[in-house]
């Protein structure tokens, strides 16, 4: 949508330009309407300014369109490996990390935080689970699943602190007939 806008308003700011330069070079060779512009422009100098404003808009709307964001040295994980440097978008970290959570039936949906700290990083984990979770086991292995395929899978070994926080438990625990249920029934 931004793209669309940059570029509309950047065929705006053409056509509007296309016509005053061929307005100057019409007026500069015809001194009656030179002067009919003048006289115009004198009387009615509301009209003038809010050309000018609206010219300054669409200019100041195509300049911001063109301004993208683009990452920072602060946005990557960088680490040697083996002798190489290796740097790794920090949302594509979390991304990674998330698709982790999906093996869990528990987790309902768990949004990774990585923060670098020196040559380690942190990993803060937000979690919703299912009512009826044993979640300090839950907890146990996901820490543990983690830091396994973080360090497998991405080459970052050093990984200091692993922090999970429950914020939601979804839905109503299990009766205590059903859970028996499921254990003799295991």
């Amino acid at each position: 949508m931004k793209r669309f806008i940059h570029i509309l308003v950047g065929l705006l700011l053409l056509l509007v330009l296309i016509g005053q330069g061929a307005g100057l070079v019409h007026m500069a060779y015809n001194p009656e309407c030179w002067a009919a512009c003048i006289d115009t422009l004198r009387d009615e100098r509301g009209w003038g300014a809010l050309a000018g404003i609206v010219i300054l808009a669409l200019v100041a709307v195509y300049l911001l369109t063109a301004i993208r964001r683009r990452p920072g040295a602060d946005d990557y994980l960088s680490f040697r490996n083996n002798g190489a440097t290796v740097s790794i978008l920090l949302r594509a970290v979390n991304e990674f990390i998330a698709k982790i959570g999906n093996e869990f039936a528990a987790i309902v949906s768990m949004k990774p935080t990585v923060r670098p700290r020196g040559a380690s990083i942190d990993v803060d984990l937000e979690l919703r689970v299912k009512a009826g979770t044993q979640i300090p086991e839950l907890c146990q292995l996901l820490e543990t699943r983690v830091r396994d395929s973080v360090r497998e899978n991405l080459g970052l070994s050093d990984i200091k602190r692993i922090r999970v926080n429950v914020r939601d438990i979804v839905g109503d625990a299990p009766s205590t007939d059903e859970v028996q249920d499921q254990v003799q029934g295991a």
